[in-house]
């Protein structure tokens, strides 16, 4: 009998290619890695629902749900609202054991908890030259009086649905995708970003 090893590996373990890409310059205008070994989940919230999921999320993880557009982050958490009554659980590695289960104890009957750990590709993009790399292929304004740390937005990305969140000043921002996806995401980054210098290293999460 043939026995195999089944390892896990993330979305984007067979494309990620880690180097330097584009222009020769001192430093990179951007640097892009993988986020691995995250919890992820959907939460929706039932019909009337809002404050009684606001209140169990409260209570068990000591944070506030955010107000549309904006996110949450404390101890490794993070929530982000994607959509009215809807929002992404974030938990990263430190985090991420028995997360999704917590999730749904705290919720109970009051709310829709997926869980999308595999679901979706985590690619975060840092660097002075962050926002004009994204800014070639989402309309928002990413100006920092406009999307600042804290700020989330679900958007097309080069006809890709994502969900893009700013969680250092640097700027630093996460971007979230449908697996499928992933690889594409990363091939737009690699090549807007190469005109000033792109550089894809390991995940940046221990």
């Amino acid at each position: 009998m043939v026995e195999f090893n089944l390892v896990p590996r993330s979305a984007l373990a067979p494309f990620i290619q880690l180097g330097w890409y584009g222009a020769t310059v001192d430093s990179p205008g951007i640097v892009l890695s993988e986020v691995n070994n995250f919890a992820l989940a959907s939460i929706t919230a039932f019909n009337g629902q809002d404050i009684a999921l606001s209140d169990a999320i409260k209570a068990h993880f000591k944070i506030d749900l955010p107000k549309a557009s904006q996110t949450t982050t404390m101890n490794g958490v993070t929530f982000i609202s994607i959509a009215p009554s809807q929002w992404l659980a974030f938990a990263e590695s430190s985090k991420a054991k028995d997360f999704i289960s917590t999730l749904e104890s705290a919720t109970g009957t009051i709310a829709a908890v997926v869980d999308q750990s595999d679901a979706r590709a985590i690619i975060e993009i840092s660097g002075p030259k962050a926002r004009e790399t994204l800014a070639k292929g989402i309309s928002i304004d990413l100006h920092q009086k406009a999307f600042a740390v804290g700020d989330s937005a679900s958007t097309l990305a080069v006809q890709l649905w994502i969900t893009l969140w700013q969680t250092e000043l640097a700027p630093t921002y996460r971007i979230a995708v449908f697996r499928a996806f992933g690889s594409s995401l990363l091939e737009w980054l690699v090549n807007s970003g190469a005109e000033f210098g792109c550089q894809v290293i390991g995940q940046p999460i221990s």
